[in-house]
């Protein structure tokens, strides 16, 4: 049955009455029978009627919900047609997107005939969603009873889909904003963020964590400059800085000893954002990396490039900074340290040269430099120490401390230093002058003195001139074969009998002689030792020839080869070969070699050129012998005949005790392992004697006979002729 609708005569119109459809303005207001607005009168209720008709959709149903009246915007609002909703329940609009305690509630409200005013999200006639500002209100009959519901709808549908987007737009934001501070959180660099009044707006943990100091204070609106009270001065830059300065970067070190690298830049809205970066591990690489660049990783003491830039900051005349002034620069070089390295090996060569580092530091003071040069030179650089009382005082306790004996691998070394010694301004203005003189001095020293210490005078820098003078003067003797061959004789002191000569090189310059030591010196110097020495084996193999065309019997003449020579892999084969070439055997001459060619670290290879000479016939003598650190097994393993004193042991005989022993106990140990034994510089017949007792097998000296040139020494082969010396 379809609801109906009164009348101001009190009858009821049918709904769907078709030849009139009753418009709610047409309507006669009934008086106390019907009124909806009692205390209006009508008149101003006909105008607002209009007034909401024009802007609101209405409908009008009875009680059971069934529509009798609907305007022209509820239905322009709804896509239809009045025809096409009269008489139809209003359910009909309903969408499905309101839940059922969600209609429960309305109803109750409008059962307790009160006004009931929501949102409600309709379906069009055609089926599209609409949301309606909708306020319901029962009407009432003409007894006082519910005749229906009236509804005024307001079309929200704009303002709910605006609504809609800008919460997803919010919750996309607040996504992406729990998703940004998820990723900053768990960054591990510290990131604050102050406003333009330098008010903290944005911190995460990690710059907690780093400012363990502040991290209980800190807070959004807290103002930098609180915070920078916090801390101690200089370990948070940002803090205090302008926050109109430019972007800047920096790196400062925190109080536990962690270093932070700080960045920060402003934006255009005016905020300071500070990124902390613990940069801990890659200061500790370049640290490391530094002290790499700068020290020695054998010893850990300075390596050259430090000792250069440490002279250069104290050592320049221009230079005013507070490590400027005065300084004494110490080279020091340890003698013989060739024949630990290759005799014992590298690892003793590189504990004694720890040893030695580590004593050197002992001995200076902290303001000292202590620096490894290369090999085993040292350097000690002394600033402030430049008048003679300091140097003495410092050079006397280094000596002192390395003089100490060293224990390596059971055996006992005594380590001999030489030092070189210059002073800044005094004896170079610039770090090169100064290393230079420092250099000259040294080698002064080591040819001089071993085991002591020179200080540079203008002389040396003569003498380096004249070296340099005779280098060029070497090199031009030896295109011109300028030098001469003189032969000393040795006896032996069981028979008294001539047996042989020792060849040795002289060389005359400028009508002078040129000492035998500062020609050797200059010759390995050059790196022409080599080259000299063929030379002299030549023109020594030269005379023999002479002599024994003459019909003299020179004996077997020793010839001094060096190491250099014995590394070569056809050294045996040319020897041999200039021995057939002048027509001597091989018996007739001895192969002279010192301690330091045993040790060298090719000794393997000099042992097998050794062997091969030794087999074909030729002597082998060891020279110099007690000077070195040649043991045992070197006199084992390489082929000898003889050992030859040096001039050194014989010189204390007869009455030093020490020499004496030292003698007597290398003639016992040579004839133990089937050696001959030659002592070497006899100048007293003293020695010559208490040599004899001691069972000493050959004489060599100025006692016996001076070097002789060629001449003088075919009249001492002659019968009769070796009382003649030169």
């Amino acid at each position: 049955m379809l609801p109906r609708n009164p009348s101001k005569s009190g009858k009821l119109h049918p709904i769907g009455y078709p030849h009139k459809l009753m418009d709610p303005l047409e309507m006669e207001i009934p008086g106390e029978e019907f009124s909806l607005y009692p205390n209006i009168q009508d008149d101003t209720f006909r105008t607002i009627a209009r007034a909401i008709d024009a802007i609101a959709g209405i409908v009008c149903t009875d009680k059971e919900g069934y529509i009798f009246h609907a305007n022209d915007v509820f239905c322009r609002t709804s896509n239809c047609e009045l025809k096409d909703i009269i008489g139809k329940k209003n359910n009909i609009f309903q969408s499905g997107k309101h839940s059922k305690e969600f209609y429960e509630e309305m109803w109750s409200c409008l059962h307790a005939n009160k006004v009931w005013r929501g949102e409600l999200c309709n379906l069009t006639f055609d089926g599209r969603l609409c949301w309606m500002d909708t306020t319901i209100t029962p009407w009432h009959d003409s007894q006082g009873e519910v005749g229906g519901y009236v509804a005024l709808r307001l079309d929200v549908t704009a303002r709910k889909q605006a609504e809609a987007q800008a919460l997803k737009e919010n919750r996309k934001r607040q996504e992406a904003e729990t998703l940004l501070n998820d990723i900053v959180e768990t960054l591990p660099d510290g990131i604050i963020a102050y406003d333009d009044h330098g008010q903290v707006i944005y911190f995460n943990k990690a710059n907690r964590d780093l400012y363990e100091q502040i991290a209980p204070n800190l807070a959004i609106g807290r103002r930098r400059e609180d915070l920078a009270q916090l801390l101690e001065p200089g370990h948070d830059l940002t803090l205090t800085s302008d926050i109109n300065m430019p972007t800047r970067q920096m790196v400062h070190r925190l109080p536990d000893g962690r270093w932070v690298q700080v960045q920060y830049r402003k934006s255009h809205s005016g905020t300071l954002v500070s990124v902390q970066t613990d940069v801990t591990e890659i200061k500790r690489i370049e640290e490391q990396i530094a002290m790499q660049a700068e020290r020695d990783p054998l010893t850990n003491v300075y390596n050259r490039h430090a000792l250069l830039r440490r002279l250069s900051e104290i050592a320049t005349p221009t230079c005013s900074g507070p490590c400027a002034g005065p300084c004494t620069l110490a080279l020091i070089d340890f003698d013989d340290f060739k024949a630990i390295n290759d005799g014992l090996g590298h690892d003793a060569g590189d504990r004694f040269l720890s040893c030695v580092a580590n004593r050197l530091q002992s001995a200076v003071r902290h303001t000292d430099i202590i620096a490894r040069l290369g090999g085993d030179e040292f350097a000690v650089l002394l600033p402030g120490a430049h008048s003679d009382s300091d140097i003495m005082e410092i050079i006397t306790k280094l000596h002192h401390v390395l003089a100490a004996p060293i224990e390596i691998d059971a055996q006992s070394l005594l380590p001999s230093a030489s030092m070189g010694i210059a002073t800044f301004p005094h004896d170079g203005v610039s770090p090169k002058e100064l290393m230079k003189s420092a250099d000259l001095a040294l080698y002064r020293c080591k040819r001089d003195s071993r085991g002591r210490f020179s200080i540079y005078d203008t002389s040396m820098h003569r003498e380096r001139l004249r070296r340099e003078t005779l280098t060029g003067e070497l090199l031009q003797a030896l295109e011109q074969g300028a030098f001469t061959v003189v032969l000393q004789p040795q006896l032996d002191m069981a028979t008294g009998g001539h047996i042989g000569f020792e060849a040795l090189v002289r060389w005359k310059l400028a009508g002078r002689w040129v000492p035998p030591e500062e020609l050797i010196s200059i010759a390995e110097e050059a790196g022409l030792i080599t080259k000299l020495s063929y030379q002299i084996i030549e023109k020594t193999l030269a005379i023999m020839a002479r002599f024994k065309h003459n019909g003299l019997e020179p004996g077997i003449v020793g010839l001094n080869v060096v190491a250099t020579q014995l590394h070569e892999p056809n050294f045996a084969r040319n020897l041999l070969a200039l021995l057939r070439k002048y027509a001597i055997a091989p018996s007739e001459i001895e192969i002279e070699i010192t301690e330091h060619v045993m040790l060298d670290r090719s000794a393997k290879n000099i042992e097998r050129v050794l062997h091969k000479l030794h087999g074909a016939g030729i002597s082998i003598a060891l020279d110099d012998f007690g000077t070195g650190y040649a043991s045992l097994t070197h006199l084992k393993r390489f082929p000898l005949n003889r050992l030859k004193i040096d001039r050194s042991f014989i010189s204390g005989l007869p009455g030093d005790t020490d020499d004496h022993a030292i003698v007597r106990t290398i003639i016992s140990l040579a004839h133990n392992l089937g050696l001959k034994v030659v002592a070497e510089g006899i100048e007293t017949q003293a020695q010559f004697e208490e040599l004899t007792m001691l069972g000493c097998d050959f004489a060599q000296g100025f006692l016996i006979g001076r070097p002789m040139d060629e001449r003088t020494a075919a009249r001492y082969c002659k019968p009769g002729g070796n009382s003649v010396a030169a």
